[in-house]
């Protein structure tokens, strides 16, 4: 399980450098953007 995790962690990390290599971080943005929204409605 730690495995899985650890690499889940590093794909996340190669495609978020590829994006803001890519794009400008724009997809990135994007993401943590939503993710703030979710965390919103949880009321954290």
């Amino acid at each position: 399980m730690i495995k899985g995790a650890a690499i889940a962690a590093v794909v996340m990390f190669i495609a978020v450098q590829v994006d803001q290599y890519y794009d400008s971080g724009f997809y990135t943005d994007g993401v943590l953007a939503m993710l703030r929204q979710i965390r919103h409605s949880f009321g954290w």
